[in-house]
């Protein structure tokens, strides 16, 4: 499957907010950090609309059958990062990035069956994903389905909005409602004519600065309880940016070079991103750097400079023979449900299991590219003999 350098240098950017977006905050009384950390939350959409168009032009040179299966396998395979954050994951399930990404991408296979490129109806679609979490919200604002259909109810009060006494917080993943509506969205952004893309950013540019002036900037960094606030400019940043990638070269495009590398190897940076910025975080707590002033930024400059060497590194290594035959992902992901199993049993393996989740994840994610010649998918390329 061809690269388009737009879209990878699309999804390199959004590997740039994940460093700094992955750090624990170490005071909110750094408001710099603060704020930067929350406005960072609105670039997620990045990697889920370039995903969507990705998948537009696969569609266009692969059979539907080998593409749902071959992304069926890749959300299987992402389960290795929900481990990280979510080790008893059998038991208390949340969607994650790499789910919901090929969640979003099975269902833009079916649009566009559909659809075809009658581009108008993806906007429709992406405002009726949206619409349908907003219904929900007003009318069954107690139904979460499981917080895996929309937002956990134990995340209704923001982070930035919680006191003491609050119900414990919930990590809610990525919810099919909303997050779902922006993979038809950035298909829409990216094939629609660019008329269109001015237009609606103004449209969201002035409900927004309406809805700061009648409630203030704290709704808008509602994230994972997604408010009408934060949709606007995530869809706002969504049309901003296809507006860029469409009319400027990827070569004029500030740090093309590195973007386009990391969204190249965007699966492999999720994981090597998070065993850099632990390593860092914890380096710096032996230290002892937490009162250091700048401490903050200093551990995202040395994170950004030791995930630049780390997966150049890491995409140097050679690839596993082993990992070319279905049975060897079988068997790692026959580990990586036995996991969160051995979790619940023995409380003290979460950090061994969430440990163990990067690093497995990591060693799928440097041999993925193995997966589309698997003999059961490669059986799905050839045509039937009448």
């Amino acid at each position: 499957m061809s690269r388009i350098s737009n879209l990878d240098y699309l999804k390199g950017i959004g590997c740039f907010v994940m460093v700094p977006g992955h750090t624990l905050l170490l005071s909110v009384d750094d408001k710099g950090a603060y704020y930067l950390y929350f406005t960072l939350h609105f670039l997620t959409c990045l990697f889920f609309t370039a995903s969507g168009v990705t998948t537009v032009f696969q569609a266009e040179r692969r059979p539907m059958s080998f593409l749902l299966l071959y992304f069926t396998i890749l959300f299987f395979v992402g389960l290795t990062f929900t481990s990280v954050f979510h080790p008893q994951w059998i038991f208390e399930y949340r969607i994650e990035i790499v789910q919901i990404i090929m969640l979003g991408c099975m269902s833009l296979l079916l649009m566009h069956r559909i659809f075809k490129d009658r581009w108008g109806l993806y906007f429709v679609a992406a405002m009726v994903i949206f619409g349908i979490k907003m219904v929900c919200d007003i009318w069954f604002p107690e139904w979460r389905g499981d917080g895996i259909l929309f937002p956990h109810k134990d995340y209704i009060i923001p982070l930035h909005e919680r006191v003491e006494g609050d119900p414990p917080i919930v990590v809610t993943g990525f919810p099919i409602f909303p997050w779902l509506y922006l993979f038809p969205l950035g298909v829409f952004c990216y094939f629609a004519q660019l008329k269109w893309n001015y237009l609606i950013a103004g449209v969201c540019a002035i409900f927004a600065a309406g809805l700061y002036y009648q409630h203030g900037f704290s709704p808008f960094l509602n994230k994972w309880d997604m408010t009408v606030q934060h949709f606007l400019v995530v869809t706002f940043i969504t049309c901003f940016i296809f507006i860029t990638i469409r009319t400027v070269p990827t070569e004029k495009l500030p740090l093309n070079r590195i973007a386009v590398f990391w969204g190249q190897n965007s699966l492999t940076f999720l994981y090597v991103h998070l065993i850099v910025l632990n390593s860092v975080g914890v380096a710096l707590a032996l230290l002892g750097a937490r009162e250091v002033p700048y401490v903050q930024y200093i551990w995202y400059v040395l994170s950004f400079i030791a995930t630049y060497y780390a997966m150049r590194w890491v995409t140097k290594l050679p690839t596993s023979k082993w990992m070319e035959k279905e049975y060897p992902w079988v068997l790692l992901m026959l580990v990586v449900f036995a996991m969160p199993v051995m979790v619940y049993s023995y409380q003290h393996l979460t950090i061994l299991v969430s440990v163990g989740g990067m690093f497995i994840g990591l060693f799928m994610a440097h041999n993925y590219k193995a997966i589309k010649d698997f003999p059961i998918l490669q059986r799905l390329l050839k045509p039937k003999v009448a």
